[in-house]
């Protein structure tokens, strides 16, 4: 800038209105600020922030509509079929059964339940007495205790209790005896029952002498406690032993990742253990 602009400018604001004034005066601070490099340019010509974008409301629940379950979440929620509320009603169910109904049996949920009243033991929650009291609704004289599909759905139902403490398998005869405490008249019958079904799986392990009271004795051939072969012969006991096959599944497919991993540490050479064995003498 010149000096006779900075007269000029040193002169306008006394002809001007005292605002235009002090505000010409911060003006020419500036400039001679910047000018002399006691400041930067960028602390007067900042530029303004955009303004935060409105937030969209978050659409409001439908009734009888929830997140998750077969075909929900990331791609929609699942609406609870007219169907379903009707059949818990007429089994004395309460509606609000509907939602893990669905989450459990999907959209053949109604289909399923009219079948095999038992099945709702599936559902997180429901108790036994709950099941039968849900069955003697729409089944009316034809159930009993010792439905087949009663004493397969509590089968399943123990066996997943027993997972909860931990123990992924049991022995028929402690499967058996579960089963008794639920009132099914031939318990073993029924523990066979459920493996030929499909419900449940049997394994057969030859154990070491003196096996537990919640194992199946030797001899016989079937899942009522038994298995035969040259085991018993041999002096070596047989247990039959019954799970789920989601848990065999998934213990399997643990052992097999276990396996992996070990193998991926090789053993020490004689030179990295004689190595070892000298920094332990030091």
């Amino acid at each position: 800038m010149t000096a006779s602009g900075a007269d000029n400018a040193d002169q306008a604001p006394q002809t001007a209105a005292p605002g235009a004034r002090d505000k010409a005066a911060e003006l020419m601070a500036a400039v001679r600020a910047v000018e002399s490099g006691e400041r930067s340019a960028a602390e007067f010509f900042a530029e303004p922030k955009p303004a935060p974008r409105p937030r969209r409301a978050a659409p409001a629940a439908r009734p009888g509509v929830f997140p998750g379950g077969p075909g929900g979440g990331p791609g929609g929620p699942v609406a609870v079929p007219e169907g379903v509320t009707a059949l818990l009603a007429e089994g004395g169910a309460p509606a609000a059964l509907g939602e893990a109904v669905v989450e459990t049996f999907g959209e053949g949920a109604e289909e399923v339940l009219r079948a095999d009243p038992w099945e709702l033991l599936a559902v997180p929650g429901v108790l036994p007495e709950q099941a039968d009291g849900f069955a003697r609704a729409l089944l009316g004289p034809e159930s009993g205790p010792g439905d087949e599909r009663r004493g397969r759905a509590l089968a399943v139902w123990l066996l997943e209790r027993a997972a909860l403490s931990g123990h992924t398998v049991l022995g028929s005869k402690a499967l058996a005896e579960g089963l008794a405490r639920y009132g099914v008249p031939d318990p073993d019958t029924a523990v066979g029952e459920a493996v030929d079904a499909g419900a449940v799986l049997a394994f057969e392990d030859a154990g070491e002498e003196g096996a537990g009271a919640g194992d199946a004795p030797a001899g016989g051939s079937g899942a009522d406690g038994s298995a035969a072969g040259d085991e018993e012969e041999a002096g070596r006991p047989v247990r039959l032993l019954v799970g789920l096959e989601r848990h065999a599944l998934a213990e399997e497919s643990l052992a097999e990742g276990l396996a992996r991993l070990s193998g991926t540490f090789a053993p020490p050479g004689e030179e990295e253990a004689a190595r070892w064995e000298e920094a332990a003498a030091r």
